[in-house]
Protein backbone atom coordinates (compact mmCIF):
# COMPACT_ATOMS: atom_id res chain seq x y z
CA UNK A 1 0.00 0.00 0.00
CA UNK A 2 2.82 2.39 0.92
CA UNK A 3 4.53 1.72 -2.43
CA UNK A 4 1.29 2.44 -4.34
CA UNK A 5 0.85 5.74 -2.49
CA UNK A 6 4.50 6.65 -3.21
CA UNK A 7 4.09 5.90 -6.91
CA UNK A 8 0.83 7.86 -7.03
CA UNK A 9 2.54 10.86 -5.42
CA UNK A 10 5.41 10.65 -7.92
CA UNK A 11 2.96 10.57 -10.81
CA UNK A 12 1.10 13.61 -9.44
CA UNK A 13 4.38 15.47 -8.96
CA UNK A 14 5.42 14.55 -12.48
CA UNK A 15 2.14 15.84 -13.90
CA UNK A 16 2.62 19.12 -12.06
CA UNK A 17 6.15 19.44 -13.41
CA UNK A 18 4.92 18.74 -16.92
CA UNK A 19 2.33 21.52 -16.67
CA UNK A 20 4.94 23.93 -15.27
CA UNK A 21 7.41 23.02 -18.03
CA UNK A 22 4.74 23.50 -20.70
CA UNK A 23 3.77 26.90 -19.29
CA UNK A 24 7.39 28.01 -19.00
CA UNK A 25 8.12 26.85 -22.53
CA UNK A 26 5.42 28.89 -24.23
CA UNK A 27 7.18 31.01 -26.82
CA UNK A 28 10.55 29.27 -26.45
CA UNK A 29 12.22 27.29 -29.19
CA UNK A 30 12.17 23.64 -28.16
CA UNK A 31 11.65 21.62 -25.02
CA UNK A 32 13.26 18.20 -24.75
CA UNK A 33 10.58 16.13 -23.05
CA UNK A 34 10.67 12.70 -21.49
CA UNK A 35 8.97 9.97 -23.51
CA UNK A 36 6.06 9.27 -21.15
CA UNK A 37 4.55 10.38 -17.87
CA UNK A 38 6.08 7.26 -16.34
CA UNK A 39 9.52 8.42 -17.49
CA UNK A 40 8.79 11.85 -16.03
CA UNK A 41 7.89 10.27 -12.68
CA UNK A 42 11.07 8.19 -12.82
CA UNK A 43 13.05 11.35 -13.59
CA UNK A 44 11.63 12.94 -10.42
CA UNK A 45 12.60 9.88 -8.37
CA UNK A 46 16.10 9.85 -9.89
CA UNK A 47 16.53 13.56 -9.10
CA UNK A 48 15.63 12.84 -5.48
CA UNK A 49 18.30 10.12 -5.44
CA UNK A 50 20.89 12.49 -6.93
CA UNK A 51 20.06 15.09 -4.27
CA UNK A 52 20.50 12.42 -1.57
CA UNK A 53 23.92 11.55 -3.01
CA UNK A 54 24.80 15.25 -3.16
CA UNK A 55 23.84 15.56 0.52
CA UNK A 56 26.27 12.73 1.29
CA UNK A 57 29.02 14.48 -0.67
CA UNK A 58 28.38 17.71 1.25
CA UNK A 59 28.47 15.81 4.56
CA UNK A 60 31.83 14.30 3.58
CA UNK A 61 33.14 17.76 2.70
CA UNK A 62 31.95 19.11 6.06
CA UNK A 63 33.57 16.20 7.91
CA UNK A 64 36.82 15.78 5.97
CA UNK A 65 37.33 19.23 4.44
CA UNK A 66 37.52 17.74 0.93
CA UNK A 67 35.34 15.95 -1.57
CA UNK A 68 35.26 12.16 -1.26
CA UNK A 69 37.25 10.12 -3.79
CA UNK A 70 34.05 8.36 -4.91
CA UNK A 71 30.32 8.93 -4.54
CA UNK A 72 28.95 5.45 -4.07
CA UNK A 73 27.31 3.31 -1.42
CA UNK A 74 30.66 2.06 -0.13
CA UNK A 75 31.97 5.59 0.41
CA UNK A 76 28.81 7.48 1.42
CA UNK A 77 26.55 4.66 2.63
CA UNK A 78 26.93 5.58 6.30
CA UNK A 79 25.47 9.04 5.55
CA UNK A 80 23.11 8.20 2.68
CA UNK A 81 21.02 5.38 4.05
CA UNK A 82 19.21 3.74 2.45
CA UNK A 83 21.15 4.21 -0.76
CA UNK A 84 18.76 5.46 -3.50
CA UNK A 85 17.47 3.06 -6.13
CA UNK A 86 17.62 3.62 -9.87
CA UNK A 87 13.92 3.91 -10.79
CA UNK A 88 14.49 2.22 -14.17
CA UNK A 89 16.34 -0.85 -12.88
CA UNK A 90 15.10 -0.92 -9.27
CA UNK A 91 18.68 -1.66 -8.17
CA UNK A 92 20.92 0.76 -6.26
CA UNK A 93 22.01 3.84 -8.20
CA UNK A 94 25.53 3.50 -9.54
CA UNK A 95 28.08 5.45 -11.54
CA UNK A 96 27.41 5.18 -15.26
CA UNK A 97 25.65 6.84 -18.17
CA UNK A 98 22.42 4.83 -18.46
CA UNK A 99 19.10 6.34 -17.33
CA UNK A 100 19.04 6.50 -13.54
CA UNK A 101 22.83 6.32 -13.25
CA UNK A 102 25.07 9.24 -12.33
CA UNK A 103 28.50 10.60 -13.10
CA UNK A 104 30.62 11.97 -10.24
CA UNK A 105 33.91 13.82 -10.61
CA UNK A 106 36.09 15.00 -7.77
CA UNK A 107 37.47 18.33 -9.01
CA UNK A 108 39.84 18.80 -6.07
CA UNK A 109 39.44 20.61 -2.79
CA UNK A 110 35.74 21.01 -2.15
CA UNK A 111 34.74 21.12 -5.82
CA UNK A 112 32.85 18.33 -7.57
CA UNK A 113 30.54 17.58 -10.45
CA UNK A 114 27.50 15.33 -10.09
CA UNK A 115 25.33 14.59 -13.12
CA UNK A 116 22.22 12.43 -13.13
CA UNK A 117 21.24 10.76 -16.39
CA UNK A 118 17.49 11.00 -16.97
CA UNK A 119 15.05 10.25 -19.77
CA UNK A 120 14.73 13.98 -20.46
CA UNK A 121 18.47 14.71 -20.43
CA UNK A 122 21.03 15.42 -17.73
CA UNK A 123 20.45 16.77 -14.23
CA UNK A 124 23.54 18.61 -13.02
CA UNK A 125 24.39 19.29 -9.37
CA UNK A 126 25.50 21.62 -7.88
Amino acid sequence: MKRIVSIALLVLMAAGLAVAAAAAGCGSEEIVAPKTNIDLAKDVAAKAGIIAIETGIKAAIATDGATPPAADGATLGDVVSPWPDNPWTMSPMKPGTEMGDYTYRNLGGISYSLIGHLSGGEYTRP
